[in-house]
């Protein structure tokens, strides 16, 4: 907050997160959870910025959590209102979020912010390749930014920036674990992430289209659901596809499949899912497919379809290197430069006959499909929030000694 706040003692171990807590996005689960951990650890008391939103269908264990939260937006919310113009300056650290936009203009200017931290700190997922004096100038604003994936860290570093260090988000373990299956006669390929080139639903589309000719019992299952129609535009670009799915109270996804050539019979999107719904999708899939040409992150759903014990056929690229280890998944190994996009640099083309190869694997050899996935549950067990937010709250402390 501004000066004054400086005399409030209890805003002392506030750490403010300045973007949205929800279940419908990556960045608004993460937030949640990363702010259940910081209470437990107790260092610090967690602060959103923005008020919270859809908190309502949060398991139990967050209940109490989530009152705290209410109250403290409340608080920063009176003070919001009392400033006049340009960004909040808070008596308190902030953490930023932060995505392509760390190598462009707008993002050197603090007005842009909606608040300014007595300590700046940032974590960011960006796609675009694209490093230059801004972003120099961007990451200089910090005293660590945080790169979403290896691969994210690896292209600052590259770019000679120091103050750089990595924070690779967690899974909710109580949430997303092997279950009991709730497979039935019909062979399920789960697809997820909202529709857009960089996620490579295209390539995943093309695979099935071929793969259901020889297997007809096999059912694509997505949820697709985007809510900015304009990103969907480069759909096409890949060449796997033709047109955009209509966006009339929400995307028309099915009709779209099936104008690209899946039989009616062989397709079931299940629209929006609250992200507490997710354990019962992935019970019922044999695998999950993601073709992504680019992950600034490691992929949040694919983090959790692995915990579930699903197994999954990931592209060897960006921040799914992350998530791929011996015998733990199917990796698309076969990378071509995705041509005609001067911000794509180390993004990756995966081969459509690849993932039909890898789809065969799973649906003739089940007994190696349930070790890979028993493989991925064991190898997510290093990722709980509780471990990931313990660092990055062992690296905000020790820079405040």
């Amino acid at each position: 907050m501004n000066n004054r706040s400086n005399k409030n003692s209890h805003l002392n171990n506030w750490l403010g997160l300045d973007w949205q807590l929800s279940l419908s996005s990556g960045w608004g689960i993460a937030g949640l959870n990363m702010s259940y951990e910081i209470e437990v650890d107790s260092r610090f008391r967690s602060v959103p910025i923005y008020p919270s939103a859809q908190l309502d269908y949060a398991s139990d264990k967050f209940t109490s959590l989530i009152g705290k939260l209410r109250r403290r937006e409340e608080e920063v919310a009176k003070v919001v209102e009392r400033e006049e113009e340009g960004s909040l300056v808070c008596g308190f650290p902030i953490i930023h979020s932060l995505g392509n936009s760390i190598h462009e203009q707008q993002m050197h200017n603090p007005a842009k912010r909606l608040c300014k931290g007595s300590r700046e700190f940032g974590i960011v997922f960006f796609e675009d390749n694209t490093p230059t004096d801004l972003t120099t100038r961007n990451v200089n604003q910090f005293e660590i930014l945080f790169g979403g994936s290896t691969w994210n860290t690896r292209v600052l570093r590259e770019h000679g920036l120091s103050n750089v260090d990595t924070f690779l988000q967690g899974v909710d373990l109580e949430l997303f674990r092997p279950t009991a299956q709730e497979r039935g006669d019909r062979f399920v390929i789960y697809s997820g992430g909202k529709l857009e080139h960089r996620k490579g639903q295209d390539i995943a589309l093309a695979a099935f289209r071929e793969f259901v000719k020889k297997h007809p019992d096999a059912i694509l299952a997505t949820t697709w659901h985007n809510s900015w129609p304009d990103s969907m535009k480069g759909i096409t670009l890949g060449g796997h596809v033709e047109g955009v799915p209509n966006y009339n109270n929400g995307c028309k996804i099915v009709p779209w499949i099936i104008e690209n050539g899946v039989p009616a019979e062989n397709v079931h999107d299940y629209g929006m899912v609250s992200n507490h719904l997710m354990p019962k999708i992935f019970a019922e899939a044999d695998v999950a497919v993601f073709p992504n040409r680019c992950e600034g992150g490691t992929n949040l759903v694919a983090m959790e379809a692995m915990a579930s014990g699903l197994p999954c056929i990931l592209s060897a690229n960006t921040g799914h290197l992350d998530l791929i280890d011996e015998d733990n998944c199917y990796p698309l190994l076969n990378q071509n430069k995705v041509a005609g996009l001067p911000y794509a640099k180390d993004w990756g083309e995966s081969d459509v006959t690849e993932v039909v190869e890898s789809l065969e694997r799973v649906y003739i050899d089940r007994h190696e499909a349930n070790s890979r996935g028993a493989q991925a549950a064991k190898f997510m067990q290093d990722w709980s929030w509780a471990k990931r937010t313990k660092y990055l709250i062992d690296k905000i402390d020790e820079t405040s000694v």
